[in-house]
């Protein structure tokens, strides 16, 4: 950025303008400076070593660094006159520290550029831009940017933790654990049970091939009974008949009354249908809520009873229906993202986005209640552990871990609305597919 002011100027003097007599100089340093707010003083002098014009950008003087006003910087520029000019890029890079700031001394010369490598030896200066940070300013704003991206990356990790436990546990642990159950019962004669929602890997193929075993458990016993009444029938020496009915039944006795109706394809519900779900659907409708800035009790309230309205709502949703309510509240969340960003971005300008705070505010609380209480009455209804906190809790802090990351997003981006609509409208996308897993009982 020095290098580009030095260049800008040493052009300018090169069409045969003075140094001291170009205009526009104070309003393109202030410029230069509003789009650095990391720097801390942007100045030009003469010959001499005199200020010719010198600007403190506005974070500075929010720090409360007085001493840099224009007397102050005449009085810093003073102490830099009797430094000799660097005859080389490299030394004209080498910082000077003055005053807890650390400068750089960039000479402006005539008919050589030294920003295309113009040495000290071709000419006197006709000036010199300084360029001051304040070192302690940087540090803080380097500290602040890791502390967002450590709050970004936070929010992620949440997700992404709530995410990979419902895989882990829907492509392992819940199979195996059907599994397990299916051989146990299968190891007392009962083998009325398929197992159903295989994953296409390894282990599907594994449940598969317990489905082929059960199966053909059942067709060789209907087989062997229906070949040993054909028998039967076709002997009519009594005593021969008698030995053939007493070995089909005391086969039939062994083989136990397990396989005397055919097995059926069943299909545990579990409450990590609707954790995916959950999860983002609650992030998407939270980050609606806090698209109006900081949280305030003007907009929480609102978005408080409308998020009780529809977990209520939710709740009551019948069970044939669950699946289909899912899909529309992840459909209306990205619509109300969609609608947000679209206003964010065309009306960021002006106050008429205030407008549509807390309407905003009302449909993320609304969205956010309809998920909840889907999620509740799914897993509290329909699962098989649903009465027990073991069905119910991981639902519970799968929303605590949805609103969280909303929040810790919030605050790393800003609380930029537009972004934080982006991110809503992501999630709500992601949550589509996660109501897929939602078993709708057969009527």
């Amino acid at each position: 950025m020095a290098e580009a002011v030095q260049h800008d100027l040493e052009r300018a003097i090169a069409y045969g303008i003075p140094l001291q007599r170009i205009e526009g100089v104070d309003s393109y340093l202030q410029g230069i400076a509003g789009r650095n707010p990391d720097l801390g003083f942007l100045a030009l002098t003469g010959g001499d070593g005199a200020l010719l014009q010198g600007t403190a950008t506005a974070a500075t003087a929010a720090a409360g660094a007085g001493h840099l006003d224009a007397r102050g910087l005449e009085a810093l520029a003073a102490t830099l006159r009797g430094l000799p000019t660097p005859e080389t890029r490299a030394a004209s890079l080498q910082p000077i520290e003055r005053d807890g700031l650390l400068i750089l001394r960039l000479p402006v010369r005539v008919g050589r550029l030294s920003a295309e490598g113009g040495g000290g030896a071709a000419s006197p200066p006709a000036g010199h831009v300084l360029v001051g940070v304040q070192p302690g300013q940087v540090r803080g704003q380097i500290a602040g940017e890791l502390v967002t991206v450590a709050l970004g990356g936070l929010a992620v990790l949440l997700l992404l933790a709530e995410l990979a436990g419902v895989l882990a546990r829907a492509s392992f642990r819940a199979p195996l654990c059907r599994l397990s159950r299916a051989m146990q019962e299968a190891a007392d004669g009962r083998f009325a049970t398929l197992l159903g929602r295989r994953p296409r890997d390894q282990v599907g193929r594994l449940l598969f091939a317990f489905n082929a075993v059960v199966f053909g458990l059942h067709d060789r016993r209907q087989r062997f009974a229906a070949h040993a009444d054909e028998v039967r029938a076709a002997v009519f020496d009594p005593e021969v008949a008698a030995a053939v009915e007493r070995t089909r039944l005391s086969a039939l006795d062994a083989l136990g009354p397990g396989l005397e109706a055919a097995p059926r394809r069943e299909v545990d519900v579990r409450a990590d249908d609707v954790h995916g779900f959950a999860v983002l659907a609650v992030a998407a409708s939270a980050m609606l809520v806090l698209d109006g800035g900081t949280p305030s009790a003007t907009g929480l309230l609102p978005a408080a009873a409308a998020a009780l309205a529809g977990a209520a709502a939710g709740y009551a949703v019948p069970a044939r229906w669950r699946r289909l309510a899912a899909l529309l509240v992840a459909l209306a969340i990205a619509a109300a993202a969609l609608l947000v960003a679209g206003l964010s971005a065309g009306l960021s300008a002006g106050p008429a986005t205030d407008g549509w705070t807390l309407p905003g505010s009302l449909c993320g609380g609304l969205a956010a209640g309809l998920a909840a209480g889907l999620a509740l009455s799914y897993v509290r209804r329909q699962t098989v552990d649903g009465g027990s906190g073991a069905g119910t809790l991981p639902v519970v802090r799968a929303l605590v871990s949805g609103i969280l990351a909303a929040l810790l997003w919030a605050v790393a981006i800003g609380w930029d609305g537009g972004t934080l609509a982006a991110s809503s409208l992501l999630l709500a996308g992601l949550a589509l597919p996660m109501a897929r897993p939602i078993v709708v009982p057969r009527s």
